[in-house]
């Protein structure tokens, strides 16, 4: 527009109206080039302003996605720990369960054998639990050999392993239900022998 305006300066007649047709046409070729430079930088900024926006968002994305990992990894670390602890509680109560309970073998007048608790009871009735582990511990300080028994109507339920003079045993014994069981030496049943009861409680 300017170079028009100067090739159609001499042939215009009015001096005055030459000068101020000239100077619009160089105000309007001014704000035509500002407001291309300024178009240019609007454009520029909004596109800036979304590539940063974009970024912005897919880091609070991964953010996110890291974090619900990194919780999903210490629950599970935390579940198998809990697990782990819980079953070595359970293993351990297990093992608390198991009660002792000695039986000694004695000897009385004219070569006659009899089983003895701690409180010294001839022959005691056992008061058992059941679905609890049971250890009798026995020992033998007579001049023979004995062997205990736990029975159920001539049915052997569990037995020691023959124990010989001053030597020790040991019994293993669970009753998976309650009732009236029994118990006697293998060599000497007449007289070693006694009365098991199981409850619940």
């Amino acid at each position: 527009m300017l170079i028009y305006c100067c090739n159609n300066y001499h042939h215009m007649g009015n001096p005055q109206f030459i000068k101020k047709t000239l100077t619009s046409c160089i105000i309007i070729s001014i704000l035509l080039i500002g407001m291309s430079y300024s178009s240019h930088y609007i454009v520029q900024s909004i596109s800036a302003k979304s590539s940063s926006y974009d970024k912005a968002s897919s880091s609070s994305k991964d953010s996110s996605s890291s974090s619900s990992k990194d919780s999903s990894s210490s629950s599970s670390k935390d579940s198998s720990s809990s697990s782990s602890k819980d079953s070595s509680s359970s293993s351990s109560a297990s093992k608390g369960n198991t009660s002792s309970i000695a039986l000694n073998a004695v000897e009385l007048k004219n070569e006659t054998y009899r089983w003895q608790n701690t409180s010294e009871a001839i022959n005691p009735t056992l008061h058992l639990i059941s679905n609890t582990d049971y250890l009798i511990k026995i020992k033998n300080p007579t001049d023979t050999k004995h062997e205990l028994i736990f029975a159920s109507n001539g049915t052997e339920l569990a037995k020691s392993n023959e124990i010989k003079p001053d030597k020790n045993g040991k019994l293993n014994f669970n009753a998976n239900s309650t009732g009236t069981f029994e118990y006697h030496c293998e060599y000497h049943p007449d007289t070693m022998k006694g009365i098991i009861e199981v409850t619940s409680k």
